[in-house]
Protein backbone atom coordinates (compact mmCIF):
# COMPACT_ATOMS: atom_id res chain seq x y z
CA UNK A 1 0.00 0.00 0.00
CA UNK A 2 1.41 3.64 -0.85
CA UNK A 3 3.04 5.31 2.01
CA UNK A 4 0.81 8.60 0.66
CA UNK A 5 -2.64 8.37 -0.36
CA UNK A 6 -4.28 11.68 -1.96
CA UNK A 7 -7.84 13.03 -1.00
CA UNK A 8 -10.86 12.69 -3.23
CA UNK A 9 -11.82 15.53 -4.74
CA UNK A 10 -15.15 15.50 -2.18
CA UNK A 11 -12.77 15.11 0.69
CA UNK A 12 -10.65 17.84 -0.60
CA UNK A 13 -13.47 20.05 -1.26
CA UNK A 14 -15.56 19.55 2.09
CA UNK A 15 -11.87 19.77 3.97
CA UNK A 16 -11.61 23.04 2.58
CA UNK A 17 -15.12 24.29 3.27
CA UNK A 18 -14.68 23.40 6.96
CA UNK A 19 -10.80 25.19 7.16
CA UNK A 20 -12.50 28.46 5.80
CA UNK A 21 -15.32 28.45 8.23
CA UNK A 22 -12.49 27.50 11.33
CA UNK A 23 -10.63 31.02 9.77
CA UNK A 24 -14.18 32.73 10.79
CA UNK A 25 -14.75 31.16 13.67
CA UNK A 26 -11.19 31.99 14.71
CA UNK A 27 -11.83 35.63 13.84
CA UNK A 28 -14.88 35.76 16.04
CA UNK A 29 -13.20 34.56 18.58
CA UNK A 30 -10.28 36.93 18.83
CA UNK A 31 -12.82 39.98 18.32
CA UNK A 32 -14.59 38.18 21.40
CA UNK A 33 -11.98 38.34 23.52
CA UNK A 34 -10.06 41.75 22.30
CA UNK A 35 -12.57 43.83 20.54
CA UNK A 36 -16.01 42.48 22.73
CA UNK A 37 -13.94 41.17 25.82
CA UNK A 38 -14.54 41.95 28.84
CA UNK A 39 -16.73 44.43 30.44
CA UNK A 40 -17.98 47.85 29.26
CA UNK A 41 -20.35 49.65 31.84
CA UNK A 42 -20.96 52.81 33.91
CA UNK A 43 -19.91 53.02 37.19
CA UNK A 44 -20.34 55.75 40.01
CA UNK A 45 -17.43 57.99 41.60
CA UNK A 46 -18.74 60.27 44.17
CA UNK A 47 -21.69 62.01 42.29
CA UNK A 48 -20.49 61.04 38.82
CA UNK A 49 -21.10 57.85 36.52
CA UNK A 50 -18.33 57.53 34.40
CA UNK A 51 -17.97 54.39 31.60
CA UNK A 52 -15.45 52.00 32.27
CA UNK A 53 -13.75 48.76 30.18
CA UNK A 54 -12.14 46.42 32.16
CA UNK A 55 -11.08 44.01 29.23
CA UNK A 56 -10.78 40.62 28.55
CA UNK A 57 -7.69 38.27 30.83
CA UNK A 58 -6.62 42.20 32.43
CA UNK A 59 -6.44 43.92 35.42
CA UNK A 60 -6.53 47.21 33.89
CA UNK A 61 -9.41 49.96 32.87
CA UNK A 62 -9.81 52.67 31.01
CA UNK A 63 -12.13 55.39 31.07
CA UNK A 64 -14.53 56.55 28.31
CA UNK A 65 -15.24 59.78 30.55
CA UNK A 66 -18.57 60.84 32.28
CA UNK A 67 -21.94 59.79 31.15
CA UNK A 68 -22.84 61.97 27.96
CA UNK A 69 -24.71 60.98 24.99
CA UNK A 70 -21.72 60.32 23.54
CA UNK A 71 -21.01 57.63 25.73
CA UNK A 72 -24.20 55.88 26.26
CA UNK A 73 -23.99 55.84 22.43
CA UNK A 74 -20.35 53.96 22.85
CA UNK A 75 -21.85 51.45 25.41
CA UNK A 76 -24.40 50.60 23.24
CA UNK A 77 -22.61 49.85 20.29
CA UNK A 78 -20.37 48.19 22.34
CA UNK A 79 -23.09 45.95 23.82
CA UNK A 80 -24.73 45.20 20.24
CA UNK A 81 -21.41 44.32 18.72
CA UNK A 82 -20.54 41.87 21.36
CA UNK A 83 -24.25 40.28 21.34
CA UNK A 84 -24.20 39.97 17.58
CA UNK A 85 -20.60 38.47 17.54
CA UNK A 86 -21.66 36.17 20.29
CA UNK A 87 -24.29 35.01 17.87
CA UNK A 88 -21.79 34.43 14.53
CA UNK A 89 -19.54 32.65 17.15
CA UNK A 90 -22.33 30.03 18.20
CA UNK A 91 -23.43 29.77 14.70
CA UNK A 92 -20.02 29.01 13.75
CA UNK A 93 -19.11 26.59 16.27
CA UNK A 94 -22.55 24.74 15.29
CA UNK A 95 -21.31 24.63 11.72
CA UNK A 96 -18.25 23.27 12.28
CA UNK A 97 -20.23 20.52 14.97
CA UNK A 98 -22.03 19.67 12.12
CA UNK A 99 -19.69 18.94 9.39
CA UNK A 100 -17.28 16.98 11.69
CA UNK A 101 -19.83 14.18 11.17
CA UNK A 102 -18.74 14.81 7.41
CA UNK A 103 -15.46 14.80 8.08
CA UNK A 104 -15.06 11.70 10.13
CA UNK A 105 -16.89 10.03 7.42
CA UNK A 106 -14.12 10.76 4.89
CA UNK A 107 -11.73 9.50 6.98
CA UNK A 108 -10.30 13.06 7.85
CA UNK A 109 -10.30 12.81 11.38
CA UNK A 110 -6.51 12.18 11.90
CA UNK A 111 -5.23 14.12 15.12
CA UNK A 112 -5.52 12.38 18.39
CA UNK A 113 -7.77 13.76 20.28
CA UNK A 114 -5.41 14.38 23.24
CA UNK A 115 -3.03 15.92 20.80
CA UNK A 116 -5.94 17.96 19.53
CA UNK A 117 -6.70 18.82 23.19
CA UNK A 118 -3.21 20.06 24.29
CA UNK A 119 -2.87 22.22 20.92
CA UNK A 120 -5.90 23.96 21.23
CA UNK A 121 -4.78 25.01 24.95
CA UNK A 122 -1.82 25.94 23.91
CA UNK A 123 -3.26 27.99 20.98
CA UNK A 124 -6.00 29.45 23.30
CA UNK A 125 -2.89 30.72 25.48
CA UNK A 126 -1.81 32.35 22.54
CA UNK A 127 1.80 29.95 23.44
CA UNK A 128 1.48 27.84 19.74
CA UNK A 129 3.66 29.49 16.87
CA UNK A 130 5.12 32.49 19.55
CA UNK A 131 7.28 30.93 22.34
CA UNK A 132 6.07 27.01 22.06
CA UNK A 133 6.24 25.08 18.06
CA UNK A 134 5.38 21.23 17.45
CA UNK A 135 8.06 18.76 16.64
CA UNK A 136 8.11 15.35 15.90
CA UNK A 137 5.99 12.77 14.55
CA UNK A 138 2.90 15.19 14.68
CA UNK A 139 3.58 17.44 12.47
CA UNK A 140 3.10 15.25 9.88
CA UNK A 141 -0.28 15.89 10.19
CA UNK A 142 0.15 19.46 9.40
CA UNK A 143 1.59 18.65 6.14
CA UNK A 144 -0.84 16.06 5.59
CA UNK A 145 -3.36 18.44 6.50
CA UNK A 146 -1.96 21.44 3.75
CA UNK A 147 -0.80 18.63 1.01
CA UNK A 148 -4.41 17.39 0.53
CA UNK A 149 -3.10 13.61 1.62
CA UNK A 150 -2.93 10.70 3.62
CA UNK A 151 -0.15 9.39 5.29
CA UNK A 152 0.10 5.45 5.88
CA UNK A 153 -1.07 5.21 9.74
CA UNK A 154 1.90 3.29 10.96
CA UNK A 155 4.39 6.39 10.31
CA UNK A 156 1.86 8.77 12.01
CA UNK A 157 1.31 6.58 15.21
CA UNK A 158 3.06 8.23 18.29
CA UNK A 159 2.29 8.74 21.74
CA UNK A 160 4.10 12.01 22.81
CA UNK A 161 4.44 15.24 21.41
CA UNK A 162 7.63 17.50 21.35
CA UNK A 163 7.66 21.12 21.80
CA UNK A 164 10.48 23.60 20.91
CA UNK A 165 10.53 26.18 23.62
CA UNK A 166 11.90 29.79 22.30
CA UNK A 167 12.63 31.66 25.70
CA UNK A 168 13.56 34.71 23.62
CA UNK A 169 9.75 35.38 23.41
CA UNK A 170 7.92 37.15 26.61
CA UNK A 171 5.51 34.60 27.84
CA UNK A 172 2.43 35.44 29.42
CA UNK A 173 0.55 33.21 31.47
CA UNK A 174 -2.85 33.83 32.51
CA UNK A 175 -6.09 32.29 34.32
CA UNK A 176 -5.63 28.42 35.34
CA UNK A 177 -2.02 28.64 34.36
CA UNK A 178 -0.56 31.34 36.18
CA UNK A 179 2.57 30.65 37.76
CA UNK A 180 2.26 26.79 37.06
CA UNK A 181 3.51 27.26 33.50
CA UNK A 182 3.57 24.02 30.52
CA UNK A 183 2.41 21.26 33.22
CA UNK A 184 -0.42 23.88 34.40
CA UNK A 185 -1.48 24.37 31.06
CA UNK A 186 -1.37 19.90 30.40
CA UNK A 187 -3.34 19.63 33.32
CA UNK A 188 -6.00 21.52 32.34
CA UNK A 189 -6.61 19.11 29.47
CA UNK A 190 -5.93 16.07 31.76
CA UNK A 191 -5.55 16.24 35.64
CA UNK A 192 -3.35 13.09 35.33
CA UNK A 193 -0.38 14.95 33.93
CA UNK A 194 2.53 15.29 36.13
CA UNK A 195 6.54 15.89 35.69
CA UNK A 196 8.09 12.80 35.29
CA UNK A 197 10.78 11.80 37.73
CA UNK A 198 14.35 11.75 36.83
CA UNK A 199 12.92 13.60 33.39
CA UNK A 200 12.29 16.70 34.06
CA UNK A 201 11.84 17.94 30.09
CA UNK A 202 9.08 15.70 30.42
CA UNK A 203 5.04 15.05 31.71
CA UNK A 204 2.89 12.15 31.17
CA UNK A 205 -0.45 11.44 32.44
CA UNK A 206 -1.90 8.43 33.94
CA UNK A 207 -2.15 6.38 30.08
CA UNK A 208 1.91 7.01 29.13
CA UNK A 209 1.06 10.31 27.05
CA UNK A 210 4.19 12.26 26.76
CA UNK A 211 5.15 15.80 26.41
CA UNK A 212 8.64 17.05 25.78
CA UNK A 213 10.28 20.21 26.43
CA UNK A 214 13.26 21.20 24.36
CA UNK A 215 15.21 23.79 23.47
CA UNK A 216 17.99 24.31 21.39
CA UNK A 217 21.63 23.92 22.60
CA UNK A 218 23.79 27.10 22.71
CA UNK A 219 20.94 29.48 21.05
CA UNK A 220 21.82 32.13 23.04
CA UNK A 221 18.83 33.27 25.07
CA UNK A 222 18.48 37.14 25.62
CA UNK A 223 15.26 37.18 27.70
CA UNK A 224 15.96 34.41 30.26
CA UNK A 225 18.80 33.71 32.24
CA UNK A 226 19.58 29.97 33.61
CA UNK A 227 17.06 26.90 32.85
CA UNK A 228 14.63 26.97 30.18
CA UNK A 229 11.55 26.96 31.74
CA UNK A 230 8.09 28.65 31.08
CA UNK A 231 7.96 29.36 34.96
CA UNK A 232 9.78 29.01 38.30
CA UNK A 233 7.17 26.77 39.77
CA UNK A 234 9.14 23.86 40.40
CA UNK A 235 6.16 21.04 38.54
CA UNK A 236 6.99 22.89 35.87
CA UNK A 237 9.34 21.40 32.95
CA UNK A 238 12.86 22.16 32.22
CA UNK A 239 13.89 22.45 28.77
CA UNK A 240 16.14 19.94 27.55
CA UNK A 241 19.02 20.83 25.42
CA UNK A 242 19.26 19.21 22.27
CA UNK A 243 22.01 19.29 19.52
CA UNK A 244 19.73 18.68 16.79
CA UNK A 245 17.37 21.55 17.09
CA UNK A 246 19.82 24.35 17.54
CA UNK A 247 19.66 25.68 13.95
CA UNK A 248 15.19 25.22 14.41
CA UNK A 249 14.56 28.76 16.22
CA UNK A 250 15.06 30.79 13.24
CA UNK A 251 13.37 28.11 10.61
CA UNK A 252 10.96 28.57 8.68
CA UNK A 253 7.32 28.10 10.64
CA UNK A 254 4.92 26.04 9.20
CA UNK A 255 0.62 26.30 9.85
CA UNK A 256 -2.03 24.41 8.82
CA UNK A 257 -5.30 23.32 9.75
CA UNK A 258 -5.40 19.50 10.25
CA UNK A 259 -8.78 17.74 12.05
CA UNK A 260 -8.92 15.58 15.23
CA UNK A 261 -10.59 12.17 15.51
CA UNK A 262 -14.26 13.38 15.59
CA UNK A 263 -13.45 15.67 12.62
CA UNK A 264 -13.24 18.86 14.37
CA UNK A 265 -10.30 21.52 13.02
CA UNK A 266 -7.52 21.78 15.50
CA UNK A 267 -4.65 24.42 14.33
CA UNK A 268 -1.03 22.95 13.73
CA UNK A 269 2.38 25.50 14.13
CA UNK A 270 5.66 23.33 13.27
CA UNK A 271 8.76 23.68 11.61
CA UNK A 272 8.77 23.73 8.04
CA UNK A 273 8.60 20.24 6.13
CA UNK A 274 11.86 20.94 4.44
CA UNK A 275 13.31 21.43 7.98
CA UNK A 276 11.82 18.65 9.22
CA UNK A 277 12.90 16.21 6.78
CA UNK A 278 16.43 17.89 6.93
CA UNK A 279 16.51 17.26 10.70
CA UNK A 280 15.14 13.80 10.90
CA UNK A 281 18.00 12.87 8.17
CA UNK A 282 20.73 14.57 10.45
CA UNK A 283 19.55 12.46 13.32
CA UNK A 284 20.17 9.17 11.03
CA UNK A 285 23.58 10.29 10.11
CA UNK A 286 24.97 12.30 13.00
CA UNK A 287 23.23 10.59 16.32
CA UNK A 288 24.77 7.41 17.43
CA UNK A 289 23.33 7.38 20.14
CA UNK A 290 19.81 6.88 18.57
CA UNK A 291 17.41 3.67 18.93
CA UNK A 292 18.05 1.66 15.37
CA UNK A 293 14.29 1.25 15.25
CA UNK A 294 13.73 4.86 15.79
CA UNK A 295 16.32 5.54 13.63
CA UNK A 296 15.03 3.16 10.41
CA UNK A 297 11.47 5.35 11.62
CA UNK A 298 13.48 9.00 11.11
CA UNK A 299 14.67 7.81 7.82
CA UNK A 300 11.51 6.98 6.59
CA UNK A 301 9.36 9.94 8.10
CA UNK A 302 12.35 12.41 6.80
CA UNK A 303 11.81 10.67 3.02
CA UNK A 304 7.58 11.37 2.96
CA UNK A 305 7.94 14.52 4.34
CA UNK A 306 11.12 15.46 1.27
CA UNK A 307 7.96 13.67 -1.04
CA UNK A 308 5.00 15.67 0.60
CA UNK A 309 7.64 18.84 -0.04
CA UNK A 310 8.55 18.30 -3.71
CA UNK A 311 5.71 16.26 -5.17
CA UNK A 312 2.47 17.99 -3.31
CA UNK A 313 3.66 21.22 -1.87
CA UNK A 314 5.92 22.71 -4.77
CA UNK A 315 8.49 23.97 -2.26
CA UNK A 316 12.10 23.75 -3.35
CA UNK A 317 15.12 22.63 -0.70
CA UNK A 318 16.98 25.41 -2.44
CA UNK A 319 14.55 28.34 -1.47
CA UNK A 320 16.73 31.29 0.26
CA UNK A 321 14.27 30.87 3.18
CA UNK A 322 16.34 28.04 4.22
CA UNK A 323 19.74 29.69 3.94
CA UNK A 324 20.10 30.68 7.42
CA UNK A 325 20.43 26.38 8.00
CA UNK A 326 23.95 25.51 7.75
CA UNK A 327 25.61 24.43 4.70
CA UNK A 328 26.31 20.82 5.92
CA UNK A 329 22.40 20.71 6.77
CA UNK A 330 21.10 21.96 3.41
CA UNK A 331 23.37 19.46 1.61
CA UNK A 332 21.71 16.91 3.02
CA UNK A 333 18.84 17.36 0.51
CA UNK A 334 20.49 15.28 -1.68
CA UNK A 335 19.09 11.94 -0.23
CA UNK A 336 15.76 13.44 -2.42
CA UNK A 337 17.56 15.02 -5.21
CA UNK A 338 15.22 12.68 -7.41
CA UNK A 339 11.79 13.04 -6.60
CA UNK A 340 10.24 15.29 -9.02
CA UNK A 341 8.07 18.53 -8.44
CA UNK A 342 4.81 18.43 -9.44
CA UNK A 343 2.65 21.58 -8.60
CA UNK A 344 -1.18 20.48 -7.35
CA UNK A 345 -2.76 23.78 -6.56
CA UNK A 346 -5.23 23.74 -9.20
CA UNK A 347 -6.81 20.69 -6.91
CA UNK A 348 -7.43 23.20 -4.76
Amino acid sequence: MSEIIPLSHESLRDAVDVRDRFDLFREARRAARHSYGGSMKFERRGHTEYLIRRPYGSSTRKSYGRRTPETEETLRKFLVGKAENQDRLAALRQQLNDRARVLRARDLGRVPSLTARIMRKLDDLNWLGTSLTVLGTNALYAYEAKAGVRIEAGLLATSDVDVLYDARRRLRLSGAVHGTGLVGALRSVDRSFRKTPNRPYTAANRDGYMVDLLEPLDHGRVMREGQGRLSDHSDDLVAMTTESSRWLLNAPKFEATAFDEVGLPVRMVTIDPRVFALRKQWIVENDSTRDPLKRTRDAAQARIAAIIVTRHLGLSFDDPALSGLPGSFRDLSDHWSDAPSEDLTDRW
